[in-house]
């Protein structure tokens, strides 16, 4: 078995923007985030609820909205070297989303990237409304009290593995701290400091790599 595992989350990490907040402000209520992020990093609601808050006003098709993701959120520097660079070293890349895997799929097939594990919720766009379909994470987590990462990393993890997790959000809070390397940006990063806990900044995935090859007790 190898003994590191690299998970990754999708949007705001892999993409320089969040795809979904690209979305619900070309098409839904935009400034609605404004309001569901203090409810959510309070516990008041579940990450479910908030996706659902912020979709419920987008009708537009996937024709429309794909070109939006497009102009206004891509692939951030270095992913692919970092898939080539895991690639090399025989180590398991696995991407962990609370987004679309349309989305995903689009996003990535556009970039040339292709035949990653990739655990997601879903979507269908319509004019009628978008349908949010969520992936099947199991009981609520006994740590977060919600149907996090948590759980999909214990379906993807070998208990001898090493994790190495690179994440910015909320979605990613939980998960993180199961890791033994944390890689963090934006949200996630500004968590772990106020909670006095290690990982290493980034905003490419050279920073990853550079980190990764450099961080004592990781195993290639």
């Amino acid at each position: 078995m190898t003994p590191t595992l690299v998970a990754v989350d999708f949007d705001g990490t892999i993409t320089t923007r969040d795809t979904l907040h690209v979305i619900v402000e070309e098409f839904g209520a935009s400034g609605l985030w404004d309001g569901l992020e203090p409810r959510l990093r309070r516990g008041e609601i579940s990450i479910e609820d908030a996706m659902s808050q912020q979709f419920a006003a987008v009708t537009a098709t996937r024709d429309e909205v794909l070109p939006r993701v497009f102009e206004h959120s891509s692939v951030r520097d270095g992913f692919t070297d970092l898939i080539a660079w895991t690639t090399a070293h025989a180590v398991p890349l696995v991407v962990l989303s609370a987004g679309f895997r349309d989305v995903i799929d689009a996003v990535f097939d556009r970039a040339g990237i292709h035949g990653l594990e990739i655990h997601s919720n879903d979507i269908r766009f319509s004019r009628d409304g978008a349908e949010l379909i969520f992936a099947e994470r199991g009981a609520a987590c006994g740590v977060c009290g919600t149907r996090c990462k948590r759980d999909v990393l214990g379906t993807v993890r070998d208990d001898a593995q090493t994790l190495v997790y690179i994440g910015d959000g909320i979605s990613d809070r939980c998960a993180a701290r199961t890791a033994d390397l944390i890689f963090a940006r934006a949200s996630l990063a500004e968590d772990l400091t106020a909670a006095g806990e290690d990982f290493i900044p980034f905003e490419t995935f050279h920073d990853v790599i550079g980190g990764i090859e450099s961080a004592p007790g990781i195993t290639l």
